[in-house]
């Protein structure tokens, strides 16, 4: 008679962790390692100084409608704000354009940065245009918009949204 083997079958699944130690409760390693976490540092420092903030406009009759965003005072003295993606929405009459220009200086330096919108379509007589880049753009004072339209006597509206992070 042959003997009976007992068999003992492994799930090929991943097996769940109930619960994970912190690297101080693992204690510390008992050789030389060249890669590790020490106490008090983040995997990803920026998200700890990370800002957002949003702007709804309603656009007068005009060419120029400028939004700026110094009342949300995103950059302390002597920091750096980094802008890592801006997105908008800009609605003006059906048959209209607009183009979107963000301004941001590093001291006296300034810089002009034209973001393209994309025409979305018509809906109940209004031209829809959105943009959404992922960029990075610095600025240690201002962080201001531009919007430009082809016709000086509608009204609109937009809204501009920006985040990031403060560096320095």
């Amino acid at each position: 008679m042959a003997k009976e083997q007992t068999k003992t079958t492994k799930s090929p699944a991943t097996p769940a962790r109930d619960s994970v130690q912190s690297p101080a409760a693992q204690g510390a390693p008992s050789h030389s390692v060249v890669r590790a976490t020490t106490l008090g540092t983040c995997d990803d420092c920026r998200a700890t100084t990370a800002f957002q903030a949003w702007h709804s406009v309603d656009l007068i009759p005009s060419s120029n409608v400028s939004v700026s965003f110094d009342d949300w005072n995103i950059v302390p003295k002597g920091k750096r704000a980094v802008i890592e993606l801006v997105t908008a929405q800009i609605i003006v009459p059906e048959g209209e354009w607009a183009r979107l220009r963000m301004y941001t200086s590093l001291g006296s330096v300034p810089s002009n940065l034209d973001l393209f919108l994309t025409f979305q379509g018509n809906v109940g007589g209004n031209a829809i245009y959105e943009a959404t880049h992922s960029l990075r753009a610095y600025s240690d004072n201002e962080i201001d918009f531009d919007i430009n339209r082809d016709n000086s006597s509608t009204t609109g509206s937009a809204l501009i949204c920006v985040s990031g992070y403060i560096a320095g």
